[in-house]
C-alpha cells in the first residue's frame, strides 16, 4: 500500500530540463513546418507562371500565323507589341517579358536574320527568385 505522505510533484530541476529540451527542439520543427508550408505554395505558383508564359507564347505564335503579319511580325529584340510586364496585368507577383533573337541553323546568335529567329517568354515571380523560361524557334518558309 502506498504512503499517503508521499507527495508527487515537478521539481524545478524537472521544469528546467522540459524547458532546455523544447528550446532545442522547437527550432528545427517550426524551420521544417516553415519550408514544408512554401514548398506546398510552389506548385501552384509554378502552374501560374506556366499560364502566363504559354498564353503569352500563343499569342506571338497566332501573330506569326496570320497572313498579314507572318514571319516579320517576330521582329528582334523585342516584340514590339509584347512590351515587358512589371507586374502582369491582374498578377501583381509576376513579371513576363518576350525577347526575340536572330539565329541561324545551329540555333547560335547572329546578328542578322537567317531565316530563323528564337523567341524566349520568361515569367518571373517572388522578386525574381523563381522563374520560368519557355522558348520557340520560328523559321521562315515559302508555302
Amino acid at each position: 500500500m502506498p504512503n499517503r505522505n508521499t507527495r508527487q510533484a515537478v521539481t524545478i530541476l524537472e521544469v528546467a530540463m522540459v524547458l532546455v529540451i523544447l528550446a532545442v527542439a522547437m527550432p528545427p520543427l517550426i524551420s521544417a513546418f516553415a519550408e514544408t508550408s512554401m514548398h506546398s505554395i510552389l506548385p501552384t505558383q509554378m502552374t501560374v507562371a506556366s499560364f502566363l508564359a504559354i498564353e503569352r507564347m500563343e499569342e506571338v505564335i497566332a501573330r506569326r500565323a496570320r497572313g498579314t503579319d507572318g514571319y516579320d511580325a517576330v521582329t528582334v529584340p523585342q516584340i514590339a507589341a509584347f512590351p515587358d510586364e512589371s507586374p502582369v496585368t491582374d498578377f501583381p507577383q509576376y513579371y513576363r517579358t518576350v525577347r526575340v533573337a536572330n539565329v541561324n541553323h545551329e540555333l547560335s546568335e547572329t546578328g542578322s536574320d537567317q531565316g530563323y529567329k528564337k523567341v524566349v517568354v520568361t515569367v518571373a515571380w517572388n522578386g525574381g527568385d523563381r522563374q520560368l523560361v519557355i522558348e520557340r524557334v520560328f523559321a521562315r518558309f515559302q508555302p
